[in-house]
């Protein structure tokens, strides 16, 4: 006779209210074939109101003059009634002298927004069959800008979580090509020598090891001292909690710093939040102590212990978006270069806070922005070779090289 075995129960894991969102309906609003459908009038026209909230009345890119101005509809541009210039959607914005057709660039940021982590500039260009690389890259990159100076800007208040990841700087050319735990011979012998040395003989060479790392340009870590590569970054987010259950943060702002220290974190604090009416919640990193004494009330919480204390001592929040930067650079973008870091991680600030969003919601916004902050600082000329020449940090711009050849 044989035996009956009894059954593990199985765990069914209960949906989140984000899953919930965007196995719904409501998660699709948009699709890239509906803009192969419009014309290039149409597009223009979605612009307008993205922009200026109007097709027929809007202010003149060159005096401010706001009225019901001349439409040609050959050239898709307006003529201003009070200066004579012409203008078109695209003029003094981050895409003035854009060269793709009005439904190619609507379909790029559209598949853009639909990447939960990121979408490549090289995929970008397969799926639209950009004749090139550059042309895709420096369309996210000009939209990236836009979020920069439009969206991770401004003050915030409440209940406000800090927390510092570490970026950049791992390594992957090294790693390239290589199974996990790679040794060479080389390697293994030096780790045999290793075994046979006295203690005072592994700390003395240690301590070497450590200085020639710094005399190469490694930086320090104050909390654990260790010694990093001179691209490894720190990216510091702010998340303002919601206040609603399940709805997580409702603003963020980042920023980037050399290093998880005090100052780097003052600096952060004093660009973003309004401190006397706020209460700050971190983890117990020794960069947050100083600060959170200029708060209503710092609470934190000791990671080593518990991920969240009784009385709502936690940064999950803040995590969350640490996570999503880490997917992002490891999955998505490869090798993100440390000059170009807080652009990637503004993005990915805005796709937290946007996550419930359709596709098409989350394009139309990050449109805003890129289209109401101006032309371009940093993207202008790129392929010509004029490329920002500093990189952008919570306690002031740091001298970088350019990329590639003069």
């Amino acid at each position: 006779m044989s035996e009956v075995v009894a059954q593990k129960p199985r765990v069914r894991r209960s949906s989140s209210d984000a899953t919930r969102f965007h196995m719904s309906t409501k998660a699709v609003d948009r699709s890239v074939e509906e803009y192969a459908t419009w014309s290039e009038k149409k597009c223009v026209k979605h612009l307008a109101v993205i922009r200026w909230g109007s097709f027929e009345a809007m202010p003149c890119p060159h005096c401010n003059t706001c009225t019901e101005h001349y439409f040609y509809e050959k050239d898709l541009r307006w003529k201003c009634k009070h200066c004579g210039s012409k203008f078109s959607v695209t003029s003094q914005t981050v895409f003035s002298g854009r060269k793709l057709p009005y439904r190619k660039l609507l379909a790029a940021i559209h598949l853009w927004a639909c990447g939960a982590a990121g979408q490549p500039a090289l995929e970008l260009r397969r799926m639209l069959n950009l004749k090139s690389y550059n042309s895709a890259f420096t369309l996210v990159s000009k939209l990236r800008e836009g979020l920069m100076r439009g969206f991770n800007t401004g003050l915030i208040s409440g209940v406000v979580e800090m927390d510092g990841a570490h970026a950049s700087g791992r390594r992957a050319a090294a790693k390239r090509g290589k199974p996990q735990n790679y040794q060479t011979p080389d390697s293994v012998k030096s780790l045999e020598d290793q075994a046979l040395l006295t203690t005072a003989a592994r700390q003395k060479k240690r301590r070497e090891e450590k200085a020639a790392l710094l005399a190469a340009g490694g930086r320090l870590d104050p909390n654990t001292g260790a010694v990093h590569e001179e691209t490894r970054r720190i990216v510091f987010t702010l998340r303002r909690r919601s206040g609603v259950k399940g709805q997580g943060a409702a603003l963020t702002r980042v920023a980037i710093g050399l290093a998880e220290t005090p100052d780097v974190a003052e600096a952060f604090v004093n660009s973003y939040v309004a401190v006397p009416e706020s209460v700050l919640a971190t983890d117990t990193g020794t960069a947050f102590s100083k600060v959170g004494k200029r708060f209503q009330m710092h609470m934190q919480v000791n990671h080593s212990e518990t991920l969240s204390g009784p009385n709502g001592e936690h940064n999950n929040l803040a995590e969350s978006l640490s996570a999503r930067q880490d997917r992002s650079e490891k999955g998505v973008y490869l090798n993100i270069e440390p000059k170009y870091l807080h652009d990637y991680a503004v993005e990915n600030g805005f796709r937290e806070d946007n996550r419930r969003k359709a596709p098409g919601a989350q394009a139309d916004l990050a449109l805003h922005f890129a289209l109401n902050v101006g032309e371009s600082h940093y993207w202008r000329g790129y392929t010509h070779g004029r490329h920002r020449k500093y990189e952008v940090l919570a306690n002031g711009h740091k001298d970088y090289p350019s990329s590639g050849p003069a």
